[in-house]
């Protein structure tokens, strides 16, 4: 940890803190990240999210994320390179993450962890819930297209879908959902039942979240994502889902190794029988 720095990114740093995080996931997908820079400076400037860099001898060697939803607080786009691991610096980014979070009084702070980073939060504090796997979804086939026609595409956000989020999640992500809008993102929504986001992240189109009152509303949103060129969405299997796990899975194939949600602080009330598919693992 001798001479490493930890602090906010400058908005020209943005882009090389990005690729720091790809990087530390062994990802070299470049050709997209000026849109990602895009969101990072977005979520920046309207205090949606912050973000802090570890820095030694001029080069970024670690990143780390906290978005803000008034008193809930959500750690991601946790990274270090490689080379610069079982140093600390992980920890370090993480320790000042959690210190803003309290000072900005965040009373529940959650994350998605990796394998690698479970038992730096778990010292902290962590309770593990349930884990969450990405999907591929499969290409479409003709016959969906008539399953669909319920579903509508919209690019404003309905009152509606922001009353139905914060009763799924059991707190407010309004600015969160408009800012995705604003940044390009649609909703897949069938009125007052249910809504998906369809955005681009990086080089695939993301399904997620996903929150709808009845699994047949899951359904037909998913169907009508897979027509509009959805590739993957991020199942948690919380045990709410369980008996419809099936139902999704069957549209799917090959999921990643499982993240694990994990929460410090006050325990949150929502209704997670409506989740089917959440927005980012944002996971570290």
């Amino acid at each position: 940890m001798n001479s490493v720095m930890i602090r906010e990114p400058k908005i020209n740093e943005i882009l090389e803190s990005i690729k720091t995080f790809l990087l530390s996931f062994g990802r070299v997908d470049f050709d997209y990240i000026l849109a990602e820079e895009k969101v990072w400076i977005y979520l920046i400037n309207n205090k949606i999210a912050k973000f802090l860099i570890a820095e030694k001898e001029d080069k970024i060697i670690g990143v780390g994320g906290l978005f803000l939803f008034q008193q809930v607080g959500s750690v991601g786009y946790m990274g270090v390179l490689t080379e610069y691991r079982g140093q600390g610096i992980g920890t370090a980014i993480f320790r000042n993450l959690m210190d803003i979070a309290i000072s900005s009084g965040i009373k529940t702070v959650m994350l998605y962890a990796s394998k690698l980073g479970e038992p730096i939060y778990e010292k902290f504090g962590f309770r593990g819930k349930y884990n969450a796997s990405m999907h591929h979804l499969l290409k479409a086939k003709p016959k969906m297209q008539d399953i669909t026609k319920d579903v509508k595409v919209v690019k404003s956000t309905p009152d509606w879908v922001l009353n139905l989020d914060k009763e799924t999640m059991g707190f407010d992500r309004s600015d969160y959902l408009k800012a995705r809008i604003t940044l390009g993102a649609k909703f897949l929504i069938i009125e007052n039942e249910g809504y998906a986001l369809l955005s681009k992240v990086l080089s695939k189109i993301r399904l997620g979240p996903l929150i709808a009152k009845n699994l047949d509303t899951a359904l037909q949103i998913i169907k009508k994502g897979i027509n509009l060129g959805a590739d993957n969405l991020i199942i948690p299997y919380h045990p709410a889902l369980q008996d419809n796990m099936s139902c999704i899975t069957h549209l799917t194939e090959s999921k990643e190794a499982p993240n694990l949600k994990m929460v410090y602080g006050e325990e949150i009330q929502g209704k997670l029988g409506y989740l089917y598919s959440i927005g980012t693992y944002a996971k570290g």
